[in-house]
């Protein structure tokens, strides 16, 4: 996939009206499924979703401010970022002072026009450029807000690209802020680019899900349907979005307890400068909060280039394909393929011998005698190496278990990787442990 192809998205997804629910959710969403074959998951209004309720699914068809001069001063056709998100209907003339509890904009972004959204709480609003407020004067005004609120669904977007393990990586996006590049396109296209490269393989190691949703909400109503199934399969996840931006390098969130094959993975490569660590927090963020929430603690991180609040852009009108630019969307999604393929090849086992630590007697892999040359030279009866096998082998059968690869294992006991696999082959063939 181009950049030229990620532009034509980009330009076909950026004007439709979205939200969390609704029409525009749902034309964005069959856009993305030209690439990526979603199935679809809906999740009824009025479900519920652990300790969250789905709302009622919200539709605009107009919406205008005109000014005691008769000048339509604000139009929802211009810039659907002008009415808020889930605003209820209205339709009145009113005085000014009544009307400017209902605006809302940046003073310190004269010129942006903010995203504002009131999802569970029953209220009106518009959004307006400051330096344009500050313009209006006394009189009555008209307003319209034409919107609906009816019995619908939060949809889910799902697909699986299967590899030789059934061990999942989870590739997961949002689809509901209207109008916002960054903070919006920059994952989902993200994701189109990633799915596409990835089916081309030949041969794929694991199994890749591709998951896209309405934020917060919908990864909720997700988790609630296929939480069990996550638990027992997902190797690792990334929540991808504000992939976009100026920064030069991308940056990797931790899961909560930053213990992930994924995790350790990215911090290997902090420490060769290749890319950002931020520790995992509850505070701000997308997606990863819920996958990292209580109970449910899922090893799924975050990948961004230009995050959240880190920038006057975010949430409003400035955030565009200037700000963004593909050229570096286009750099993230390069990148990010680039790890793809590199965790591909970690080598990650699981302990397949039961409970407790393994007889390695009967196997040749310990000292049948005990003596004071044995505790300190021998792996085996007859390999003197001062312990340089038993110790792998004693690691590996400890720390194979899903959350570390061989590359970790070997960072632990300051042994080369090669000779770490060479053990690893060993332990496979004498099915001690089995490769994920």
């Amino acid at each position: 996939m181009t950049k030229d192809q990620l532009e034509e998205y980009f330009d076909r997804l950026f004007p439709i009206a979205r939200s969390i629910t609704g029409e525009g959710y749902r034309k964005s969403l069959e856009i993305l499924k030209e690439v990526i074959p979603f199935e679809y998951l809906d999740i009824e209004s009025g479900s519920k979703v652990f300790d969250w309720t789905v709302p009622e699914e919200w539709n605009v068809d107009e919406a205008y401010i005109i000014d005691p001069d008769g000048k339509r001063i604000l139009d929802y056709k211009d810039n659907n970022l002008h009415v808020l998100n889930y605003s209820a209907p209205i339709e009145d003339l009113i005085e000014f002072q009544e009307l400017k509890d209902h605006i809302f904009t940046i003073p310190e972004l004269p010129t942006a026009i903010p995203y504002i959204t009131s999802y569970y709480k029953k209220n009106w609003g518009f959004c307006m450029r400051h330096d344009q407020y500050e313009k209006l004067k006394e009189g009555k005004y008209k307003i319209l807000i034409n919107s609906t609120f009816k019995m619908g669904f939060v949809r889910i977007g799902e697909c699986l690209l299967p590899g030789e393990s059934k061990k999942e990586i989870l590739l997961s996006s949002y689809l509901c802020h209207p109008s916002m590049a960054n903070n919006e396109l920059s994952g989902p296209l993200t994701m189109l680019y990633l799915y596409h490269h990835l089916k081309q393989l030949k041969f794929r190691r694991f199994s890749y899900r591709f998951v896209i949703n309405p934020e917060t909400i919908g990864s909720i109503s997700y988790l609630s349907q296929k939480l069990r199934h996550l638990k027992e399969n997902l190797l690792g996840g990334i929540v991808l979005n504000c992939l976009g931006g100026p920064n030069p390098q991308l940056s990797y969130k931790t899961t909560k307890y930053a213990n992930s094959v994924l995790d350790k993975y990215f911090l290997r490569k902090s420490l060769e400068n290749k890319i950002k660590i931020r520790p995992f927090t509850p505070m701000g963020g997308s997606d990863e909060r819920q996958y990292n929430s209580p109970n449910i603690d899922l090893p799924v991180g975050q990948l961004g280039r230009t995050i959240y609040e880190e920038h006057p852009e975010y949430h409003n009108s400035l955030d565009n394909k200037e700000f963004m630019k593909l050229s570096q969307l286009e750099l993230s999604c390069k990148e990010i393929l680039n790890y793809i393929n590199e965790i591909e090849k970690l080598e990650i086992y699981q302990n397949s011998n039961g409970y407790g630590e393994s007889f390695l007697s009967k196997h040749n892999l310990y000292p049948t005698m005990n003596s004071n040359t044995t505790r300190t030279e021998n792996s085996g009866d007859v390999l003197k190496d001062g312990k340089k096998q038993q110790k792998t082998v004693m690691y590996l059968l400890s720390y194979s278990d899903g959350l570390n690869s061989t590359e970790d294992i070997a960072d632990m006991i300051k042994e080369e990787v090669d000779y770490v696999n060479t053990v690893a082959d060993i332990l496979e063939e004498k099915k001690l442990i089995a490769k994920i």
